[in-house]
């Protein structure tokens, strides 16, 4: 029994630390920073590009838009999206066979 409270205390725990950790990021500001840090680099470029197109240099908007395309996949995040889509399929034909036996029961 002891073993069970200990594991349901550990995984609380882990829980309350990760709330704790978002909760503080957001409350000290740390998304308002990187949209400043973003609206920042926009207006560098937006500088860029009047400086260009007065100093009558070609203009191509590659060359002023940046992209931070961030790839977030890996194996973790693979198998996941895996285990999902596995326990979808799982649970929806569980779901039309035991629907499909109960109307087969009202039918007859």
């Amino acid at each position: 029994m002891e073993r069970k409270y200990r594991i349901f205390r550990i995984v609380f725990h882990f829980l309350l630390v990760i709330f704790l950790t978002l909760y503080f990021s957001q409350a000290l500001g740390y998304y308002e920073y990187k949209n400043y840090q973003k609206m920042i680099l926009t207006e560098e470029q937006i500088r860029k590009f009047e400086n260009d197109v007065k100093e009558g240099l070609e203009v191509d908007i590659n060359n002023y838009v940046l992209n931070e395309k961030v790839d977030y996949r890996n194996s973790f995040s693979s198998i996941g999206v895996n285990l999902s889509v596995f326990f979808s399929n799982v649970i929806k034909s569980s779901v039309f066979n035991i629907f499909g036996t109960i109307s087969g029961f009202v039918e007859s």
